[in-house]
Order: C-alpha cells, then structure tokens, then sequence
C-alpha cells in the first residue's frame, strides 16, 4: 500500500497514529513544524524513515508535528502542485498540459488550502525526476529532492485548513473513471471538468 491509498484511511485520526500507519505500509515520514510545513528534524527529508521505533519517538517527543513524505523514488509518489496566488494561477497550465497528455495518470487529485490543487501520481521506476518550478505558470513538481506535507496534518495560513478535510478525488489511472474508497472524507468529484474549476 502506498502513500496515496493511506491518505483517506489516516484523515481522522491523530498525527502519531497517521505516522505510524504510513511508517507501517512503509512509507518513509518525518516530523514538521506543527501547523507548518518546515522540517522538525536536522536533514529534512532525508531524515525520513519508515522504522517504527524512530518514528515513535519522533511523534512521542512532538506529538502535534506535522507529517512530511519526501517525494520521488523513496516514497513512490510525485506530485504536480498547481498553485494559485494573487499574481496567477496554475489552472490554464495543468489543462493545457492535461490537453497535451503530459498530465494524465493520476491517483488522486486534492485541492489545497489556497484552492489549487495537487495531482499525485505513482512513481514510473524507468523514469527519475528531480523537483522543478515554473513560477511563471505557477505549477511546481514534487519528485526527487522534494517532499510534502501529508493528512491529517494542518498547514496554518491566514486560516486554518484541514488537509484530511479537503476535497479529494481518487481517479483511476486508466481514465477518466471515479471510483469511492470508504470511508471518503471529502466528496468525491463525478465530473471531470469539475478538476479544473477555479475557485
């Protein structure tokens, strides 16, 4: 079981439980700032581990840290981060890249707290990619060299936002298809132009 299939699974329960579980299907974690997404731990993400008793004692020590995975090969998961900001948006971007087949094949789809979105995808093992930005398209990529901050954790901005809360779409990788996982804690988006509204 990957990063991705935990995410509705752990959305309910407290932090050091959700880092015990992704730890336990192996999935390497670490603990960030409570209510940020800045790393608790001296090496960040290359600090992340999957061994129960660190991750435990982590968790015992900050029991209300945030949940970092890094990105890319380690963790199995990438992620396209479409942001939008005062200045842009990365909507246009991820249709015309949708369009052009480049963004296609997620796993699941998750609005983030300015309302863009974050498209996670598996990991090809043929295929290694490093972090990038486009500021100007304000879209970035998680892969190698990257990480996240994963449900339940909180991300305090001018107001706080639930990540295990937010609307979350999983969308099978062969098409266009929905299909539910129990217990969902979002809705679950039916329609596919519903991915690209703006909000």
């Amino acid at each position: 079981m990957g990063a991705v299939d935990l995410f509705t699974e752990v959305g309910g329960m407290p932090l050091s439980e959700a880092a015990a579980r992704f730890a336990a299907a192996g999935v390497p974690v670490f603990p960030c700032l409570p209510g940020e997404k800045r790393p608790l731990v001296l090496r960040g993400f290359h600090d992340a581990t999957a061994d129960p008793a660190q991750v435990a004692e982590w968790w015992s020590r900050w029991p209300s840290a945030n949940i970092g995975i890094p990105t890319g090969a380690v963790s199995g998961v990438e992620v396209v981060d479409v942001d939008v900001h005062p200045t842009g948006t990365g909507f246009p971007a991820f249709r015309e890249a949708h369009r052009q087949g480049h963004a296609a094949g997620w796993a699941a789809l998750v609005r983030t707290p300015s309302g863009g979105l974050h498209a996670y995808y598996p990991v090809n093992p043929d295929r290694a990619q490093s972090s990038w930005q486009a500021a100007r398209a304000h879209v970035d990529f998680r892969g190698d060299g990257g990480y996240i901050i994963a449900p339940p954790s909180k991300v305090l901005r001018p107001r706080i936002f639930v990540y295990g809360t937010i609307l979350l779409a999983l969308v099978a990788a062969w098409g266009w298809g929905v299909f539910n996982r129990a217990p969902l804690i979002a809705e679950v988006l039916r329609d596919r132009n519903a991915l690209y509204r703006e909000v």
